[in-house]
């Protein structure tokens, strides 16, 4: 049973529909945890006792799914009457003497799991035997519950500045029943679709308003073509199979920044110069970097200030990674140029930029243009829009603490589709950068290769700096 029905927008059911091409849509992160010195201390039990007590404070954790009857409209959240905190989450030991390795290994095994639909969609993994007094937990959440900053949102929940001893609490969460009929499921359905249709009628005439006239559109149009860049096709622009690879990466924080300011660049510059350097190494080892730049498809928020909604409000934008450039100073440099457009663009055509999309019949044709687009390969035919996904999130400048245990590291754990194999996601935390490279094995089978390149091309930058 389930209350407080909430259908979901078109940008968060799409995650859902996505998953029909045999893509899991999770996002996640690998924490490493510092075990406090207390005898009897178990890091699970502490933590399903933490997760008991701030639940009220976590809604998407709370949020299970509903289909609409008939395919109304899109699926909806509801709120769980209970929630098993033992069976979300659960428990791992690395074989033989762990190790770094063996985690990450275990981490690209992990999320290439399908979250289930009939609970609530986030799972937790307890991971012993990484190296002595330290535990990992590899989390995953539905990307059709939130996004970048909704689980910024709900880390600020979840983590502490200081070590709290949680209360002891049950394994599972109960809240008041509640009944909840087909007509409810119908009636909601009904009625989100209708306001879908009549927010998009709404918008009609502020659109055409900011097109002016049929002359200014079709000036508008060809800015956006002139915008829209064409990737080369590469190893990257494949359809991805069932397994993931994984790897992660800490840099010092203030080394970036020193970067960032003797070349007098934004500090996101440096990183995707990092990453634009690896990323050529890479590909030059094999013998397949191609003479045009690669394209970075970058995540970009449209959530207005102060909105704190556990949703999706993020679209994306492209940005050259001037991999035909052999020096890495100029290549900093025609990123720096190729970012400083990106806020143009998106301030020039954010408000035509969908976030919802009525959901009559979505469930079927949707999730039907899912299964083809991956059963006809079409990601491999259409010219590439991008090489890899690259996502820069700020994260929490101080330390932090998760059911009395000291957070050392916090990897972002990201997701790839067909036609964008590797995804790069860095955030900040405590005074490093902490990057995840998530990829298709069959495509990357080792990313802790670019990770290594990733350290190379931040000490190029340092070593070129002026004087």
């Amino acid at each position: 049973m389930s209350r407080r029905l909430r259908p979901l927008s078109g940008l968060d059911a799409g995650f859902l529909y996505l998953e029909s091409a045999g893509t899991p849509m999770h996002v996640g992160s690998v924490m490493l945890l510092e075990l406090p010195n207390k005898k009897g201390y178990d890091f699970r039990a502490a933590l399903i006792a933490h997760l008991a007590e701030r639940l009220p404070r976590a809604p998407a954790l709370r949020r299970v799914l509903h289909e609409a009857p008939l395919d109304l409209g899109h699926p909806m959240w509801g709120e769980a009457d209970d929630l098993d905190l033992s069976a979300h989450v659960r428990q791992r030991k690395l074989p033989g003497k762990g190790g770094h390795k063996k985690l990450m290994a275990l981490v690209g095994k992990l999320h290439a799991e399908m979250l289930p639909r009939d609970r609530p969609m986030w799972q937790f993994v307890v991971v012993d035997n990484v190296e002595p007094g330290i535990v990992a937990l590899y989390s995953k959440i539905h990307h059709a519950l939130l996004d970048g900053q909704g689980g910024i949102a709900l880390a600020q929940a979840l983590l502490d500045i200081a070590p709290v001893k949680a209360r002891r609490g049950k394994a599972t969460a109960t809240v008041a029943p509640a009944r909840l009929r087909k007509r409810d499921l119908a009636q909601t359905a009904t009625r989100s679709t209708i306001n879908q249709f009549a927010n998009l009628l709404r918008a009609l005439p502020a659109t055409l308003k900011l097109a002016g006239s049929v002359g200014e559109a079709v000036g508008m149009i060809g800015s956006l073509r002139d915008n829209v860049l064409l990737a080369p096709r590469t190893v990257f622009n494949r359809q991805v199979g069932p397994s993931r690879s994984f790897a992660a990466l800490s840099l010092p924080l203030d080394e970036v920044k020193r970067v960032a300011r003797g070349f007098g660049v934004s500090l996101n510059d440096v990183v995707m110069a990092i990453c634009a350097g690896a990323l050529r190494e890479l590909l030059l080892s094999v013998g397949e970097l191609p003479k045009k730049s690669l394209v970075a498809a970058m995540p970009v928020s449209l959530r207005e200030a102060g909105n704190a909604e556990a949703n999706n409000q993020v679209s994306m934008v492209q940005c050259s990674l001037a991999t035909d450039i052999a020096d890495p100073i100029a290549r900093l440099r025609a990123i720096h140029a190729s970012t400083g457009q990106l806020k143009q663009r998106v301030a020039a055509f954010k408000n035509l930029i969908p976030t919802d999309f009525p959901g009559l019949a979505a469930p079927l044709w949707a999730s039907g243009l899912s299964r083809l687009w991956a059963r006809g390969r079409i990601a491999e035919k259409l010219p590439a829009l991008a090489n890899v996904a690259i996502s820069n999130v700020p994260g929490p400048p101080m330390p932090l603490f998760l059911a009395g245990a000291k957070l050392k590291h916090y990897y972002p754990v990201s997701i790839v589709t067909h036609g964008l194999a590797f995804n790069i996601t860095v955030q900040s935390y405590a005074g490093q950068l902490e990057f995840g490279l998530t990829a298709c094995a069959d495509v990357v089978a080792h990313p802790d290769v670019v990770a290594e390149a990733m350290v190379a091309a931040l000490q190029q930058l340092s070593d070129r700096l002026p004087a």
